[in-house]
């Protein structure tokens, strides 16, 4: 399991490094694209729909006529932190299920099941 400790270990940094990453470039293209504007911050006016669609919202992250919408982009570095532990729980199932642990494989395949559930669900 050792092995599986450092896999483990590598994984949460990367993911962690690639999210801070793309939520740092996606702020700096949007603080660049939209400069002296005020917070708006008074008024809640919702998040647009394109938000609670993955696919879309990496389409239109992606987009070069959208320039200044680069929430997108944040939004896409936030959600590679939130997928962060099913990747970990993934890992960490694997290494059990490698180390013939069958106790501790079907508890993060039941976590996982979870987890997995309650992002699409």
């Amino acid at each position: 399991m050792r092995g599986f400790s450092n896999l483990l270990a590598r994984v949460m940094v990367l993911e962690t490094v690639v999210a801070a990453f793309v939520i740092g470039a996606g702020l700096i293209w949007f603080l660049a694209a939209n400069p002296g504007a005020s917070p708006g911050d008074h008024v809640f006016s919702g998040e647009p729909k394109y938000f609670t669609d993955p696919v879309e919202m990496v389409r239109r992250a992606m987009d070069v006529s959208e320039v200044g919408h680069r929430r997108g982009l944040i939004m896409i570095g936030v959600v590679i932190l939130l997928l962060g532990p099913v990747v970990r729980v993934a890992v960490a199932g694997l290494g059990y299920v490698f180390e013939h642990d069958r106790l501790y494989a079907v508890v993060s395949g039941i976590v996982l099941a979870v987890l997995v559930y309650s992002f699409f669900w």
